[in-house]
């Protein structure tokens, strides 16, 4: 047994052997072989093979007739010797000569059965090196978990355990091109953690994918390939990584000349026969870039989709769900779909549901493993076709005209976004209408909001200090699928937070319409419980701090940024009831410096300070009583100097009223008055 062996698949690769195979005898660590499979090749690749092995005891050569690079390293890792497998391709190299050797060190310190390094795109062999994209790039040594490798990509720079390899059963798929990320995505599903280890591996060549797909085997397996991966990483955990995949999906298939893309289309649609959201997706895209081809149209079957998406994440929500969803359904706008995504209910809300879409063809079901909130708007936009998306909760409900003017708005503007008001109440309550979450006529009076758009720089004070609840708003479907992570966190509470912000700032056109159409019920047994899941509102303000500072907001909104801050965290302050959260605040707090800021109040100010004078929870609750009772009491003792005043003002305006009772009276009976009343008649 060695520690490592490095199998290449090699195929007609004469001219660029020698910088691979010499980035192999260049490694430090010697106690590797290295596997070479001749995969038929019809050039002078087998004769330098065997002049490299006869001078170089680790290298061995295998032959083979032509069957692909899978089957190739297929039969490489049925012959290895070593403890870790690695993986060269002829046309790529090694970059640290030390590579090898730091990740076997980490590998073998950890029983590891994945170790990973770093890949570069060599642009133009030799070249600049390029980080790849959706790749993190490891400064220092540590842990990660599978689903935090990115895309099933790049599985050159890793070395894997034989063992694992073998009784897992994993191997290459037997596809002519696609089958790394299928290997890849298997070894993520079924590995436990990843050691990233700080060291430049892999020399990836870059090559153009598209060209590559030269002939109807090739096209179909790198199209077939996309669905293996997508049903493998099928997984809450692998949820972005998924979405990225198909991501790039769209863009291969984009990349295809008009001729190819006929040829795509009936391998699409035959391969992703029933799943109408990606061939919805890739029928729109084709439709819309090829328009006077009648044979795509034609192959285009699901190009037209719902005008609105209406996205319902279910929970626990059996009491509220029958109301909730009628007030969908009974629109005067009915040209939507309604997608459910049961979120690991305990009660009967799914059964509830299936008993809607069977009574209605426009309702879709979908069920998954308890995720939380996020997780399960984000299942449901991997599944909405609509023009429209809108968000709804099963415990509230809207007015029967809600979509129709929305709908309307939203085309009458070209809006990425349409707010509007919110109403709030209480089983068995009055409707609160005194907190619409947008009050934006005061900003823009006298407008036709029907005809008027605007962006954040109008209404700037709404990014991070408004209502975030993601159903005061309808959303262009196109404007959500421009950026790769518009999505909601997942695994953690208040995500509706950084998707509110992120919409506000990028859209380009927003538009509001001034009325009341959906009714928030207070409900304490909601799907966000402020007392356990108190402590992700630090995270969340991490997550706004990081998009605000990567994409240049930070400077521009820094006082609302402190603002939101403050608010944020006072907000469940006092219901969190915990020693752990006031010790987090006290540090967020200590390492803010307000300075002047307009936007904090009396109110929050003192707090703020008490909270960095105060040791321990209980002493700033005691503390923070206190100062209720003395702004409590300045208020009476204001309204008892109000009530003076308006007392002593009630006292003059009686003398006034008796004086000009007294004139009246005097002009009223007066000789003069009564002589005259017949002319004033």
């Amino acid at each position: 047994m060695v520690a490592i062996s490095i199998i290449m698949p090699v195929y007609n690769d004469e001219s660029v052997l020698k910088q691979s195979i010499e980035s192999v005898i260049k490694q430090s660590l010697k106690d590797i072989e290295l596997i070479c499979i001749n995969d038929g090749s019809t050039d002078n690749s087998l004769n330098i093979l065997n002049d490299f092995a006869d001078k170089n005891d680790f290298i061995k050569v295998i032959s083979q007739e032509n069957q692909g690079s899978g089957k190739a390293r297929n039969h490489g890792m049925d012959i290895a010797q070593g403890e870790y497998i690695g993986f060269l391709d002829a046309d790529d190299y090694f970059i640290d000569d030390d590579a090898l050797e730091r990740l076997y060190e980490v590998a073998n310190l950890n029983d590891a059965n994945m170790a990973s390094g770093n890949i570069l795109h060599d642009v133009d062999n030799p070249g600049e090196f390029i980080p790849f994209k959706h790749l993190e790039y490891f400064t220092e040594d540590k842990v990660i978990l599978p689903e935090e490798y990115g895309l099933p990509w790049s599985f050159y720079k890793s070395i894997f355990k034989k063992d694992f390899l073998l009784s897992n059963e994993i191997y290459f798929p037997d596809l002519l091109r696609g089958q790394d990320p299928v290997f890849l995505a298997e070894i993520l599903v079924k590995v436990d953690k990843i050691y990233a280890v700080a060291t430049d591996v892999y020399a990836y060549v870059f090559y153009d994918a598209i060209n590559r797909c030269n002939t109807y085997r090739k096209l179909y397996d790198q199209l077939l390939h996309y669905k293996i991966v997508f049903e493998y990483m099928d997984e809450p955990r692998f949820y972005k990584a998924n979405y990225d995949f198909r991501k790039a999906f769209y863009w291969f298939v984009n990349q295809l000349n008009e001729s190819d893309s006929i040829t795509a289309l009936n391998i699409l649609n035959e391969i992703f026969e029933g799943n109408i959201r990606i061939l919805h997706d890739i029928h729109r895209m084709l439709a819309n870039k090829f328009k006077d081809n009648s044979e795509i149209i034609d192959l285009c079957i699901y190009k037209d989709g719902p005008k609105i998406s209406v996205i319902v994440p279910v929970y626990n929500a059996e009491p509220f769900l029958d109301e909730a969803i009628n007030s969908v359904l009974n629109q005067s706008f009915d040209d939507f779909e309604v997608i459910c995504v049961n979120d690991g209910s305990l009660d009967n809300s799914l059964e509830m549901l299936n008993n809607f879409a069977q009574k209605d063809s426009r309702i879709k079901v979908f069920s998954k493993e308890n995720g939380g909130c996020g997780s399960a708007r984000n299942r449901a936009l991997d599944e909405a076709i609509g023009d429209y998306v809108y968000f709804f909760d099963p415990d509230d409900y809207i007015l029967p005209n809600t979509f129709e003017e929305l709908y309307n708005n939203a085309v009458n503007n070209n809006s990425d976004l349409v707010i509007f008001k919110i109403a709030r109440f209480k089983d068995g309550g009055e409707i609160d209408y005194s907190v619409p979450g947008f009050e934006l006529e005061k900003i823009f009076k006298n407008k036709d909001f029907n005809n008027f758009t605007f962006n954040y720089k109008d209404i700037k004070k709404y990014v991070l200090n408004s209502s975030f609840a993601p159903w005061t708003k309808l959303y262009k479907k196109e404007f959500l699928d421009r950026f790769d992570d518009f999505r909601f966190e997942t695994g953690i509470a208040y995500d509706d937070a950084p998707f509110h912000i992120q919409s506000m700032l990028r859209a380009s056109k927003i538009s509001f319409i001034p009325d009341f159409f959906y009714f928030y019920r207070f409900n304490p047994n909601s799907i966000i419980n402020t007392s356990s899941n108190g402590m992700d509102i630090f995270r969340i303000i991490e997550i706004v701090k990081k998009f605000l500072i990567e994409n240049n907001y930070y400077e521009e909104f820094l006082e609302e940024f402190k603002f939101f801050k403050l608010v944020q965290i006072f907000n469940y302050l006092l219901s969190t009831d915990s020693e752990e959260y006031f010790q987090q605040a006290k540090f967020e707090f200590s390492k803010m410096y307000l300075g002047y800021n307009h936007m904090i109040d009396n109110y929050l100010l003192p707090r703020f300070n008490l909270v960095l004078k105060c040791n321990t929870f209980e002493e700033y609750k005691l503390k923070e009583h206190k100062l209720q009772i003395r702004e409590f009491n300045k208020n009476i003792n204001k309204y008892k100097k109000s009530n003076q005043k308006l007392a002593k003002k009630n006292r003059n305006l009686e003398k006034k009223l008796k004086k000009l009772k007294k004139t009246h009276d005097e002009i009223y009976f007066s000789h003069s008055w009564q002589v005259t009343k017949r002319f004033r008649r």
